[in-house]
């Protein structure tokens, strides 16, 4: 191969090399949020439910 070539391909590693890091980066914080929204408290299941079954809003007093 010729230098030119040698050096868009380092190039090219290079950019993977830090797209695979912001990735990784990406999927630990993902991680970290689900297990975040997991460790949550759990609703009520006791509670009114604040919407119909349509997704409309159950309107206090009605």
């Amino acid at each position: 191969m010729n230098e030119q070539a040698i050096s868009l391909l380092q190039k090219i590693l290079e950019q993977q090399q830090k797209q695979t890091g912001l990735l990784e980066t990406i999927a630990s914080q993902n991680l970290a949020l689900i297990e975040a929204l997991a460790d949550g408290e759990e609703a009520d299941p006791d509670a009114q439910p604040s919407t119909y079954l349509s997704g409309a809003p159950v309107l206090a007093g009605r």
